[in-house]
């Protein structure tokens, strides 16, 4: 390692000035300059989270005419996370490495672990959870499986880019406590156990600082107390200043405009090195981070000429994106209803499917996530794939979207603004009520003649879309109405929800007698719904957040970048001031059914795993015919009173699949980091002397075992995940 330090540290000592602050600026728009004279290339960025993004013109927003740019579209963060299994994050992880490497990319802006503070959060989509450990856990697996294909994740955006709306200068005030508690933990394990090669930092500020300028989170706290030594790349004109941004810690000032020689550390850093104003000693030490990345993925080196050449549209890459979609689709309510049995129908079963979303495809638009998918399958297209064609299938709209704002994305749209209102929903007119009225009438006499009804609604990109934020919690377009009257007609409709994050669905869920729900499950997800409805798959997946009865209920309603809810996010709220959500953290249903038993606590002594203090194992009976895939989650309790803390916490969770009429021993280790917070006066993790309970179960509400164990010493730890 010391030689080859000391090789970087030459080949910066060989490049000119102007050579070095190339390295540190935009000099396309999606690439550094790299200096040629020397062998060393360009950094070459790609969006985004959910597949590789089009290219662009090197010098303006338009879309290279490029043929070969359709990609595989994998499901989104929210998406993964209904898994709850890091196996998925990692085969999503792999084809979006291998995928971005084919179309010859270094960095893949990927992916995003933002918490889901507020359902309204447009952005949302690409983010995993409202819940720290379970993002923590998942990304590592995803992060570790891009960059085996020599390809660098961007993981984003750090931090506390909870919301679009004025998303450029919103001040975040948070609580160190709900700082070290709920925002940052998944970004430390993303660098620390993922080995995130970089890192990007976000557009708002934080205690007055932007982001781009803060030395406390890019240098105390990422450099210093996380020991990071990858580079740290602005979001895409993030960077405001020249001085405080170079010395707080950003690596690479990337932006929107073509003026690229007028960055802040384009001609500005240059002349504030030559004047002494800043040390070119840190320009050094940036140069020699990226010239790092670049070894890492193999584009300099001994490593560069087996570099992973990489390859897209692998005809197998199907097949495993059906299989991962199949483990995100989560059962919401089933009263008998589901799965449909297909040996029931005949020739003339009518199945009628309303909704715009059936058919809509959703890989466009969107913001920076948007890509060109090889192909999507829609719910329409899965629910006749495998009905099969002995039965009548019958579509109707059902209600009414406005096609121009839903067209797709505009390639140009960061061109043109960067910064986020809440996006205002177009008011109804008079023709578009009647409108509403035609196509509700449609569907409502269809689902009259129909033996089954299936109707597919939710959000769309208009919803879940980079650059704004949700107005309302309800389901947009009059949907409540529609279903509503379906149900009147047809009381057994099947419900499938799409959304990228928690939505209302209060006004029909005690109606329904089967949801689903899944959120932008990607390019096979219309398949792997209907696999799920008709029964070839069995539903595995589960919430990754909470569904509130009302926004009202809602603890992190504002906007205005004020987090006086603190530690208390999600389930932590739910739970600890006994407010019930609809459906809650961890929620998922199967066709299968679970017994848990024999719950065993033993106290481990770091003999089965490295610092484990307590080994916590139980039993899962699958008392079914079904095989099937149960998540077991396993929460703590303080019964401490002081520091006041959330009432449940996750703090693991284990997916397996278990036989039809057959067990499944299961084991937990738990280590100090379990049991700990966030101690502002020693600032630093703490877990404290006491007693806790233990609680193992299907969901946060669903608990089936627990145990008390003591903590007989007090720790500090250094993460909580």
């Amino acid at each position: 390692m010391e030689g080859f330090m000391d090789k970087l540290n030459e080949l910066v000592s060989l490049m000119t000035l102007e050579e070095k602050v190339g390295l540190v600026h935009g000099a396309g728009l999606f690439r550094n300059e790299g200096v040629s004279r020397l062998g060393v290339p360009s950094l070459i960025m790609s969006d985004g989270p959910m597949g590789v993004r089009f290219d662009f013109e090197d010098g303006c927003w338009m879309r290279k005419n490029e043929e070969r740019c359709s990609v595989s579209w994998i499901p989104s963060g929210t998406a993964i996370a209904s898994s709850w299994k890091p196996e998925v994050a990692g085969v999503c992880g792999q084809i979006l490495g291998e995928e971005a490497r084919g179309r010859g990319k270094d960095v893949i802006l990927a992916p995003g672990i933002n918490i889901h503070r507020t359902p309204l959060c447009g952005r949302n989509f690409e983010y995993m959870s409202e819940d720290p450990y379970l993002t923590g856990t998942l990304v590592v697996e995803q992060i570790q499986n891009v960059q085996e294909n020599d390809v660098a994740v961007c993981v984003k955006h750090f931090a506390l880019n909870n919301q679009e709306k004025e998303r450029l200068e919103v001040d975040v005030n948070v609580s160190e406590r709900a700082l070290f508690e709920i925002y940052l933990p998944a970004f430390q394990a993303a660098v620390t156990q993922g080995n995130a090669y970089s890192i990007m930092c976000s557009y708002n500020r934080f205690r007055g600082d932007y982001v781009s300028d803060s030395s406390y989170l890019l240098t105390d706290i990422l450099r210093k107390k996380w020991n990071y030594d990858g580079v740290v790349i602005s979001d895409w004109g993030a960077v405001r200043s020249t001085k405080k941004s170079f010395e707080a810690g950003t690596d690479i000032d990337m932006g929107v405009s073509y003026d690229f020689d007028n960055y802040p550390f384009a001609k500005p850093l240059l002349e504030a090195i030559k004047s002494g104003e800043i040390s070119e000693d840190i320009l050094d030490e940036k140069c020699i981070r990226i010239l790092k990345l670049l070894e890492r993925v193999n584009k300099i080196g001994d490593g560069s000429s087996e570099r992973k050449r990489g390859s897209y549209n692998h005809p197998s890459t199907h097949e495993k994106l059906l299989r991962a979609s199949g483990e995100c689709v989560v059962l919401l309510k089933n009263e008998d209803i589901l799965p449909l049995n297909k040996n029931s129908f005949d020739n003339t079963t009518k199945i009628a499917v309303i909704g715009d979303a059936a058919t809509r495809k959703l890989a466009h638009g969107g913001g920076s996530s948007e890509i060109d998918a090889l192909f999507e399958f829609t719910p329409m297209m899965g629910i006749a794939s495998v009905a099969g064609g002995n039965v009548a299938i019958s579509y109707a709209k059902g209600y009414y979207v406005d096609n121009e704002e839903n067209a797709g994305g505009d390639v140009n749209w960061q061109a043109e603004s960067l910064d986020a209102p809440l996006k205002k929903d177009k008011s109804v007119t008079d023709e578009i009520r009647a409108k509403q009225i035609e196509l509700m009438n449609e569907a409502v006499a269809l689902a009259k003649e129909s033996d089954i009804v299936i109707y597919v609604g939710g959000l769309n990109r208009a919803h879940d879309t980079e650059g704004f934020d949700r107005t309302s919690y309800d389901l947009p377009y009059n949907q409540d109405e529609l279903i509503i009257a379906l149900l009147d007609v047809n009381p057994d409709t099947i419900i499938c929800i799409n959304s990228g994050s928690a939505i209302n669905l209060s006004s029909f869920a005690d109606r329904a007698k089967a949801i689903l729900w899944n959120s932008m499950n990607g390019m096979m997800g219309g398949l792997a719904l209907a696999e799920v409805i008709f029964g070839k798959t069995n539903p595995s997946g589960k919430l990754p957040v909470s569904f509130p009865r009302s926004f009202d209920d809602c603890p992190s309603k504002s906007l205005d970048g004020n987090y006086s809810e603190g530690i208390y996010v999600g389930y932590r709220y739910y739970e600890t001031f006994d407010v019930k959500p609809l459906f809650c953290f961890g929620h998922g249903l199967s066709y299968s059914k679970f017994n848990y038993s024999d719950l065993k606590v033993l106290e481990d002594d770091d003999k089965d795993c490295s610092n484990a203090i307590f080994k916590v194992s139980c039993t899962i009976e699958n008392t079914s015919n079904i095989c099937g895939q149960e998540t077991a989650m396993l929460f703590i309790s303080p019964e401490n009173k002081l520091p006041k803390r959330p009432k449940l916490e996750l703090k693991g969770y284990k997916k397996v699949e278990i036989e039809s009429n057959s067990t499944k021993d299961i084991s937990f280790f738990l280590t100090p980091a379990a049991f700990a917070y966030y101690d502002e006066k020693i600032k630093s993790y703490r877990a404290d002397a006491g007693e806790y309970t233990v609680s193992i179960g299907a969901s946060c509400e669903d608990i089936r075992l627990t145990a008390k164990v003591v903590l007989k010493k007090d720790y500090t730890v250094f993460s909580l995940i």
